[in-house]
């Protein structure tokens, strides 16, 4: 039985009514059906055991496992009095159910005030399913806007039954898209910074800017500010800046109880004003050109890896760069710190980069000693690919660079000046039947430079150099293959690829001592070195039955990569100089599956008879959980090893531990262990930190549907 909403000034709705029985008065226009019934119309659904419609007023009273269904949020009650049109009404006994944040409110009596806003005198949330939910906040008073927020007086929280805190008034949010609104506070515990308490506040200003401004109390250091602002211009053009501030308490390198914690290599701080800016860019211009920017500046060589946890700490900013950028920042520890403008263009054939780069040397602004280092700007890079020439046998390639370089303070004399680089190459390839390749290739290199004030030794002074030099390599190389059947779980098949390579690389020697020193390409050693590399390769063949297909198909993993490489120096056999044979290195990785990952690379010294230096690592990932381990070892320099480990208990508790340590040093670098809780509705997450200076304890308690507080 159709009823028609005619005078409706939008589009009509049509409203659809079935039932086992129905009744019609027409001088009152009002529909009475009981048995089932469902009526319908535009994207709401309302069931009921009984219903009352007015087909002029679109009231609606349902009565009876009463269901209304609109849009991705439901109601359910045993009674309901509402306007179909306006969406208002009165809701008792009710649960309201917002689908995508799984969130409930349930209460005696709830009026619906609108189409997305409600308010109740007494009433409950929570994002638990059940009669009985793990938790619940209940109060008066009660208003609650989807998609915004809801308030409540009195909210007490309950742990099933029983109650645990209170809280005289509670805002939450009730929202699925972004909107201006309080983050998931921090709450930790160090002995560094003592007790402290971070809380973000999100900030929506448009649909393609947003910002987070940060207050974050420590105990025993101050309150540091922060702002995060992020925009995007178009899809691929985008940015982001942060900056931070902290007016600190502390000075130098001691905590009130006179722990040591000074940083090898960084002065004694004496500064109480601290700051750190950083910020990326990436810019698409017409016609294929880009630009990136990247910014990171900071008041003192040790702020980075004092404040390296939370939200704004250097770890999570550095990650977020990676993610969003593809480039991320400079280590922690790193004293000199790269600020980069880059504008590039990209052809089939040639690329053009021009880059503005400033190293900021941190300890010398620190200090007020002379800043020796080198800043290029601008730099200029043109290259043409490889390619082959139209009417010769050859390939070629073209590299140049053009270079201002300046530094602010030197010991020496050369503080700034120009340099010119032109590097062409030719190659010339030859394959010998399908066995044997040769590609000979001759580079030709021209060098300018033009500087100021430059004297090197006794030297008579003079303005403008020039260096002419070439280079000469010698490739031979084949490849060989086999095809094996295994026929087993790993693979049907497996193919074993082999590629052998003899490298010939020429330099000659050229006196350089007149010639400006701004980088490595001011000096190129000699080079008489004959090198052998033996690269192995092997791939799997499996048959898989593809169900989105429902075809067999054939599945190719290359699984395992085997390098050995090493070098003789033939110049140093002249000269009779120990060692003309370089170390031997192996590099390898094996992907046995999906759950295992091993990495081996070690260099081994044909003199000594040992290992120089070796690199293992090992990852295990299964359902359960999974292990990463890390070996790193250089004869007479370092030896480390770190371990990390995360198991899954039961399907609700998860463990994680894991340690560095500095087995040269005999010292542990850092070590943590915690353990989360999930359940449906809620979870806990607890930890602890060690660090040589500083030992931390965070934990993270959150109300899934209204946020939570602590730190992960």
């Amino acid at each position: 039985m159709p009823a028609v909403a005619s005078d409706l000034p939008e589009k009509p709705v049509e409203w659809h009514i079935s039932a086992g029985r129905a009744t019609y008065s027409q001088d009152r226009d009002l529909y009475i059906a009981k048995e089932d019934v469902v009526i319908t119309g535009g994207n709401t659904r309302l069931e009921a055991d009984h219903l009352e419609f007015n087909n002029t007023s679109k009231q609606a009273l349902a009565k009876g496992n009463v269901l209304l269904i609109s849009g991705d949020d439901t109601i359910s009650c045993q009674t309901m009095d509402i306007n179909l049109v306006s969406k208002t009404g009165t809701i008792y006994n009710g649960t309201l159910f917002i689908e995508e944040s799984h969130f409930y409110i349930k209460g005696d009596r709830i009026e619906k005030t609108g189409k997305d806003t409600y308010t109740a005198d007494k009433a409950s949330i929570t994002s638990c399913s059940g009669p009985v939910p793990d938790w619940k906040i209940s109060g008066k008073d009660i208003k609650v806007t989807l998609e915004g927020y809801g308030t409540l007086k009195h909210a007490t929280l309950w742990a099933k039954k029983a109650p645990v805190m209170y809280a005289p008034y509670l805002a939450f949010p009730v929202k699925t898209q972004r909107e201006t609104g309080f983050l998931t506070p921090v709450l930790t515990h160090s002995s560094r910074k003592g007790f402290e308490y971070e809380q973000p506040l999100f900030l929506a200003l448009s649909r393609s800017t947003d910002a987070t401004i940060y207050m974050d109390y420590m105990e025993k250091r101050g309150i540091k500010t922060g702002l995060e602002y992020r925009y995007i211009l178009s899809e691929h053009s985008r940015g982001t800046l942060l900056y931070d501030f902290l007016h600190d308490r502390q000075t130098g390198d001691k905590d009130p109880d006179n722990k040591d914690y000074n940083y090898d290599a960084t002065p004694d701080r004496t500064n109480s004003d601290r700051y750190w800016f950083r910020m990326k860019h990436d810019q698409i211009f017409p016609d294929h050109w880009s630009l990136k920017l990247d910014l990171d500046y900071v008041s003192d060589a040790d702020y980075l890896r004092e404040f390296d946890d939370g939200p704004s700490g250097f770890d999570n900013v550095a990650a977020c760069f990676e993610d969003s950028f593809g480039r991320g920042l400079d280590d922690d520890y790193e004293t000199i710190r790269e600020n980069r403008l880059n504008l590039s263009r990209i052809w089939s054939d040639y690329s053009l980069n021009i880059e503005m780069n400033w190293q900021d040397n941190v300890t010398a602004r620190q200090n007020h000693t002379d800043d020796t280092t080198l800043k290029s700007l601008p730099s200029i890079l043109f290259s043409k690919l490889k390619q082959k020439s139209a009417t010769l046998p050859l390939y070629y390639n073209f590299d140049s660079e053009l270079n201002y370089f300046y530094r602010k303070d030197t010991t020496q004399s050369l503080v700034r000046g120009s340099r010119a680089d032109l590097y062409p190459r030719v190659h010339f390839p030859v394959k010998f039947s399908r066995f044997l390749s040769i590609e000979p290739s001759l580079g030709l290199r021209e060098t300018l430079w033009l500087t100021d004030d430059y004297e090197r030794l006794s030297r008579k002074e003079d303005s403008f150099h020039h260096r002419e030099l070439y280079d000469f390599e010698l490739e031979l190389s084949t490849e060989l293959s086999r095809v094996f059947n295994t026929f087993n779980w790993f693979a049907d098949r497996i193919k074993h690829d082999m590629q052998p390579f003899i490298r010939y690389n020429y330099i000659p020697d050229t006196d350089q001592d007149d010639l400006p020193g701004f980088d490595t390409l001011d000096t190129i050693e000699r080079e008489n070195i004959i090198s052998w590399e033996l690269v192995n390769r092997f791939t799997s063949r499996k048959k898989v039955f593809n169900k989105r297909s429902d075809e067999i198909e054939d599945v190719y993993r290359e699984f395992a990569r085997i390098k050995l490489s090493q070098a003789f120096d033939i110049n140093r056999e002249k000269d009779d100089m120990r060692h003309p044979f370089s170390d031997i290195f192996l590099e390898s990785e094996l992907t046995l599956n999906r759950f295992i990952v091993l990495e081996e690379n070690v260099k081994w010294s044909p003199y000594d008879n040992c290992f120089t230096a070796n690199e293992t690592g090992v990852l295990l990932n299964t359902p359960m959980g999974n292990m990463t381990t890390s070996y790193r070892y250089i004869k007479d320099t370092s030896e480390s090893f770190y371990i990390s480990l995360v198991r899954m208990l039961t399907p609700e508790i998860t463990a994680h531990a894991a340690v560095e340590k500095d087995f040269y040093k005999n010292e542990l670098i850092e070590s943590s262990a915690g353990i989360t809780l999930r359940k449906q509705c809620w979870s806990l997450s607890m930890g602890i930190k060690n660090e040589p200076d500083d030992t931390s304890f965070a934990f993270m308690i959150e109300l899934h549907g209204i946020g939570g507080f602590g730190s992960l």
